[in-house]
């Protein structure tokens, strides 16, 4: 099975850059990383097929199967969005049935860079949909499905939160019927008050998902408001949760006191504190129990708090 990427970077010779562009569509063997070439590059239509067919492997007819779409931050090379894509892979296992996707926005890899990022987040963040979920529903037959889920970390909270609004604006997408099944927030580098069901910033996110579920975590110092390489100071989701006020269909998960349990050794790709959840067995599980949609209060990887808020914890 290839690493599937839909590459939103422009093409610098042999190379991906990181200023924005039409998307290139990847099939990526072995452990190869991303290039503009015949060996990698496929036509939307073959890929989205190709994407399809991977994620139905093994699914009995009448069963879905899964995509799930990894949306990267800021701040990450094309090297870092592989070692995230792949790890991502092999922990989801035999456990989840179906393929990763990565969405890999034109990112670049200097910290101090965050307002260029965000420019290029902005841009990009269309085509997720456009070029990514729309690609793939269009070519699903009734008998023949997939559940389409997200995984957006840091900064690629904003991108999805802006790509579900976009879409909801492009006169080309009028009328176009689209759903992702479980959108799933982590270190989310976006205000918590953006996530209020009042919010019009995220009503085309909340209308068009079947269930949001934000991990938060106190010990997350990237998303500090002391931090210089940031611009928001308004308090970000992916530390505090979700405001009081988010609808029904959205699930805040409190990672602070598991993060404190996390072993030092623990392998991490990235900041600690900001990046631990792909690679942590305890996340994995709840994750695939979210897109195998297993009921929100009958989880061995939650404490209930109140309705719709949790704390993650060891089973």
């Amino acid at each position: 099975m290839s690493d599937y990427v839909i590459c939103a970077r422009n093409i610098k010779g042999k190379k991906f850059g990181s200023e924005p562009a039409a998307s290139s569509y990847l099939a990526i063997d072995g452990d190869a990383e991303p290039r503009p070439a015949k060996d990698q590059l496929l036509t939307p239509t073959k890929w989205a097929k190709r994407v399809i067919a991977d994620a139905r492997a093994g699914v009995p007819r009448g069963e879905m199967g899964n995509v799930l779409v990894f949306v990267h931050g800021f701040n990450n090379s094309q090297e870092t969005v592989m070692k995230r894509h792949r790890k991502l892979r092999d922990d989801l296992g035999a456990q989840f049935r179906g393929v990763v996707v990565s969405f890999d926005w034109p990112s670049g890899d200097v910290g101090a860079f965050y307002l260029e990022d965000l420019a290029d987040a902005n841009h990009s963040a269309l085509q997720l949909v456009r070029d990514g979920i729309l690609l793939l529903g269009d070519l699903q037959q009734p008998d023949c499905t997939v559940n389409i889920h997200i995984l957006a970390h840091s900064m690629g909270a904003y991108v999805t939160r802006e790509a579900f609004t976009a879409a909801d604006d492009a006169d080309d997408l009028t009328g176009k019927t689209w759903r992702i099944n479980q959108v799933m927030l982590i270190a989310a580098d976006i205000s918590s008050r953006s996530l209020s069901g009042s919010d019009h910033r995220t009503q085309a996110l909340y209308r068009n998902c079947g269930r949001l579920t934000c991990y938060s975590s106190r010990h997350d110092d990237v998303l500090t408001v002391s931090n210089v390489k940031r611009a928001g100071v308004a308090p970000r989701a992916g530390r505090i949760g979700l405001p009081d006020d988010a609808p029904l269909h959205a699930v805040n998960v409190d990672c602070t006191d598991y993060w404190a349990t996390i072993p030092k050794a623990q392998a991490v790709v990235g900041n600690r504190e900001h990046s631990w959840h792909i690679g942590d067995p305890v996340f994995t599980r709840d994750m695939i129990d979210t897109m195998n949609g297993l009921d929100r209060d009958v989880r061995v990887t939650r404490a209930l708090v109140k309705e719709n808020r949790f704390k993650l914890v060891r089973p």
